[in-house]
């Protein structure tokens, strides 16, 4: 991770959900974060949650507040979030309400520094950028899976000066 950040890789992403609950992405980064913590400024950390039992969807605000919550309490104050996504689009909990909670609750009060979006299309993007300010999009994008190129996602974040991560 250190030769990774000094040959200028400095936005990493990790989630709740990538290990085990009791040794994940987010056990590995206060360590590292721990051993260096001149290097918590020089990141930028981008965290995917709000899952729920059997790696389901789970945006309602409850979710989502035990999911932030807990990569907050992992990282155990030495690396902010800089950016959250929900790791897909819950179709139980309306894309507004969750977007609301993360905003009022999580960006205003300065616990995460920005909402992010994962695997969504441009008609959502369109619809989080009436709600909040959305500060990346991140997609799959490789030779096996080229439709951003023509199903206006690239458009859609373009349109509200969105960086898209692929």
């Amino acid at each position: 991770m250190r030769a990774s950040l000094e040959a200028g890789c400095n936005f990493w992403n990790g989630g709740e959900f990538y290990g085990t609950p009791e040794y994940n992405s987010l056990t590995l980064l206060e360590k590292y974060f721990t051993k260096y913590p001149e290097d918590a400024d020089k990141v930028v950390l981008s965290i995917k949650g709000a899952i729920g039992p059997g790696l389901v969807p789970d945006s309602s605000p409850e979710n989502v507040r035990r999911s932030i919550d807990q990569c907050l309490k992992l990282l155990n104050g030495k690396k902010s979030i800089d950016m959250f996504e929900c790791a897909r689009v819950d179709k139980t909990t309306p894309l507004e309400t969750t977007l609301k909670v993360m905003d009022e609750e999580y960006v205003k009060t300065g616990k995460i520094g920005g909402i992010a979006l994962s695997e969504v299309s441009a008609a959502t993007i369109e619809r989080a950028a009436k709600v909040t300010k959305i500060v990346a999009v991140e997609i799959e994008l490789s030779l096996w899976a080229v439709d951003p190129l023509s199903n206006g996602i690239f458009e859609a974040c373009a349109k509200h000066n969105i960086p898209v991560v692929a």
